[in-house]
């Protein structure tokens, strides 16, 4: 049996349109239809971070309360844009990240008062070493928002 040219042609039309359709569902489908507040939330916090870093990007040492009140800023920001997440998973790192922003401004307060009632030379307070957890923690749970809506 002898196909036409035609039939081979049609084929071969078919066998690539199909192998397009697939290439482009797999590696071209961009980030789910849920991720626009995650990528709300996500660049929010790019601003925030770069917007706190210039305007105290000089300051050296224990937070004081105008850095504070920044950072508070910053972490109610992040709890009114993870409220918006509503995919569950998401949701719930969402959260994550916003709980510990919280908890982040509030260990700002126990290292002031800390370094308050040190000596002057000593070394850092212990609460500063919690910060620094906070913070990776944080980070570690923005990497998480990132990765599941990058495409």
């Amino acid at each position: 049996m002898n196909l036409d040219r035609r039939w081979w042609i049609a084929i071969g039309v078919v066998v690539v349109v199909l192998v397009a359709l697939v290439v482009s569902r797999t590696f071209f489908r961009g980030p789910p239809e849920e991720c626009g507040p995650v990528q709300e939330l996500l660049d929010y916090n790019r601003a925030q971070s770069a917007a706190i870093q210039s305007k105290f990007a000089d300051s050296q040492g224990i937070p004081d309360a105008t850095e504070e009140a920044a950072y508070q800023a910053w972490a109610d920001g992040l709890a009114d844009r993870a409220q918006n997440v509503s995919a569950p998973e998401l949701a719930r790192t969402a959260g994550q990240v916003a709980s510990l922003a919280d908890e982040f401004v509030s260990e700002m307060a126990t290292v002031r008062a800390q370094a308050d009632a040190r000596a002057p030379g000593a070394p850092a307070p212990p609460a500063v070493y919690e910060l620094a957890g906070l913070n990776e923690m944080i980070t570690r749970k923005l990497a998480e928002l990132s990765d599941a809506c990058s495409g």
